[in-house]
């Protein structure tokens, strides 16, 4: 796995993004899928989530995106999106650390009773 630097003007880095299988999760993570009504954003969900709902359940995402359609609501693709910078890496690290704090405090909570 490798990583792409990116630099400023001033010759600074400013920005890693790793290439590969995290860098193809990364990007999937960051490019959002948007639902809006009117300005009302209605939902705002990863392209890896949704490519893993239309293998999973395919009848269901094609029932929902015709409803939605129906109703009038407004699809959009954000690539980058603002918020969800994060390096994948980074977040799937914080993920397993909060599984283990809760484990870990629902077995303390155990052991106390």
């Amino acid at each position: 796995m490798s990583e792409k630097s990116y630099f400023d003007n001033n010759g600074e880095e400013t920005k890693k993004e790793q290439t590969g299988s995290y860098g193809i999760f990364s990007s999937l993570y960051r490019t959002r899928v948007k639902i809006n009504k009117a300005d009302t954003p209605i939902i705002n969900l990863s392209l890896l989530f949704m490519i893993l709902a239309t293998i999973s359940a395919p009848w269901i995402v094609i029932i929902g995106v015709i409803v939605a359609l129906v109703l009038g609501y407004r699809f959009s693709i954000e690539k980058n999106a603002q918020g969800f910078s994060d390096n994948f890496q980074d977040i799937v690290n914080d993920a397993a650390g909060n599984v283990r704090a809760a484990v870990d405090s629902v077995v303390k909570d155990e052991d106390k009773e």
